[in-house]
């Protein structure tokens, strides 16, 4: 089972500082729906705050492999930690 520390081991740079600055990331944790599918969950202010929006916080999933591959980001975003586990428990 993939844990947050395996993600982090196989994906060095995409947890570095100047990447969690760049896109505003605050946290990140690996969560799983029924199926046993592994998410990393990022807590982000990335591009919220675009055409003079106020930043918020928001939540963005990519779904990760049992190596701890990252893969590509899915669509949408949660406005809570809550709404993605609602979500993945309904997957």
């Amino acid at each position: 089972m993939v844990t947050i520390a395996d993600v982090k081991r196989a994906n060095p740079l995409w947890f570095s500082k100047e990447n969690r600055r760049f896109f505003g990331d605050v946290d990140y944790r690996v969560l799983r729906d029924r199926s046993g599918q592994a998410y990393l969950v990022r807590g982000t202010y990335g591009w919220t705050d675009m055409f003079g929006e106020p930043k918020r916080l928001r939540y963005r999933l990519n779904p990760v492999t049992e190596e701890g591959n990252i893969l590509s980001l899915m669509n949408g975003e949660f406005k809570s930690l809550e709404d993605v586990e609602e979500w993945l428990r309904g997957v």
